[in-house]
């Protein structure tokens, strides 16, 4: 009964206590969602599976019931429940109505699981149905280019990713992010950064041994590729498997549709097509080469990490621990975190920087990552590296990320930063 599945999913009206309850660990993104509260767009809140959407929801929640809101008066929609799904929208509204007229703030989750679900939500939003309508969602097409067609200047968006290293801290406890404190515990953090590169940040995952981490994301991985892309695009799941595979495995290096195609044996314009659904679902994430052109931008090799560490490890093929290439992946996701507009840099001569950050029209930062920095000859590379593209984009200063080495060195009145991770993912000092 429909009425029914909607009260399971609304126990605050009789129990306001449980909200807390569901709560979980305070997300960095739930403030910022709580700031654009006082403007009536529709908030889309998109991100890859499990990443804890459900959970800023119930935070949003909370924070409104902590204003005054009536609880009685905040309705939740999931649209994984076969109930609420197999439901017209029209039963929908007349359902809540009839348990409390009064209900204003309307917050739908996975609501791409129910089709013509953007017209709908833009008919509520035109009659101001509810003070605020929120939406949560797994697909990037789905919660950007369908709601940016049909809701034009009636939305934000907001996108979840899986726990920063804060947020990581906070789950297991840690609750003093004072400067004094971390430098005093620096070998404790670097224990637990140690930890978070290798098991990621899933919060289901954490606290978990080996073996139920493992299948807790291998489980993830395969509701993924057959939930939000096999099955919505009517494609391959082998064929999608084998592409994450090979790109999961070979995590930021760059790579062409045509290497794709030939590593998995498949056409150029599958794997472009597959790479693609990858990308919608959040599973994968691309980096471009910067460049003033954008036809170069698009024609040029990109880079490809994944959404998670842990999930990387978890499903892909690894002979040795690479955390370098783990530590750059968790560096793309921690400026993404941060809304930066993010590039790789390359010359002809094959000098490469890992991160260029563009603000405006200029690239306004340059960012290495080096885990190890005592091999000279791997050192140089990577300051060769920024001090051509310094001079290249006349900056004066260039970031190389680090394990645990921390310094400056002026070259020519080019300044380099050493900077361990852990700081500036903790933005010690920034």
């Amino acid at each position: 009964m429909l009425e029914e599945s909607i009260r399971k999913w609304n126990p605050w009206w009789t129990d306001s206590a449980s909200i807390t309850q569901l709560s979980g660990v305070q997300r960095e993104l739930t403030q910022d969602i709580e700031k654009t509260l006082d403007i009536n767009h529709i908030k889309d809140i998109i991100g890859v599976r499990r990443s804890g959407k459900t959970t800023i929801l119930y935070q949003l929640i909370r924070f409104l019931v902590s204003t005054t809101i009536s609880p009685k008066n905040i309705a939740f929609l999931n649209f994984d429940d076969t109930e609420i799904n197999a439901a017209s929208f029209d039963e929908i509204i007349t359902t809540i109505e009839k348990i409390n007229p009064e209900i204003n703030y309307l917050f739908l989750d996975e609501i791409q699981q129910k089709d013509n679900w953007e017209r709908w939500i833009r008919t509520l939003y035109d009659q101001n149905r509810f003070t605020q309508i929120f939406v949560s969602g797994s697909s990037a097409s789905l919660l950007s280019k369908d709601i940016g067609r049909v809701l034009t200047g009636r939305h934000v968006t907001f996108h979840v990713f899986p726990f920063s290293f804060k947020e990581y801290l906070t789950f297991i406890g840690w609750n003093d992010f004072s400067k004094d404190t971390l430098l005093y515990n620096k070998n404790k953090i670097l224990h637990h950064l140690d930890s978070y590169i290798t098991i990621g940040g899933f919060p289901e995952t954490i606290g978990k041994n080996d073996y139920e981490r493992k299948i807790i994301l291998t489980n993830i991985y395969n509701d993924i590729l057959a939930r939000d892309i096999s099955a919505r695009y009517n494609v391959s799941y082998e064929i999608t498997r084998k592409i994450s595979y090979h790109l999961f495995s070979n995590t930021s290096k760059e790579f062409s549709y045509r290497s794709i195609a030939n590593a998995v044996d498949v056409r150029v314009e599958t794997a472009e097509n597959h790479l693609h659904y990858l990308e919608e679902s959040f599973l994968l994430l691309t980096l471009p080469v910067f460049s003033y052109k954008t036809k170069m931008q698009f024609k040029q090799n990109k880079k490809s990490y994944c959404i998670d560490t842990g999930l990387r490890n978890a499903v892909s093929f690894t002979i040795s621990q690479d955390k370098g290439r783990l530590a750059e992946n968790i560096v793309f996701l921690e400026l993404l975190r941060r809304k930066k507009d993010v590039y790789f840099w390359k010359d002809k001569k094959q000098h490469e920087v890992d991160f260029l950050i563009k603000e405006g029209l200029q690239p306004t930062q340059l960012l290495q990552v080096c885990w190890k920095i005592n091999n000279e000859k791997t050192k140089q590379r990577e300051v060769n590296g920024l001090l051509l593209a310094m001079e290249t984009f006349n900056l004066k200063t260039g970031l190389i990320l680090t394990e645990d080495y921390e310094d400056t060195e002026t070259i020519d009145t080019k300044k380099i930063l050493y900077i361990p991770l852990w700081k500036w993912l903790l933005q010690i000092d920034q």
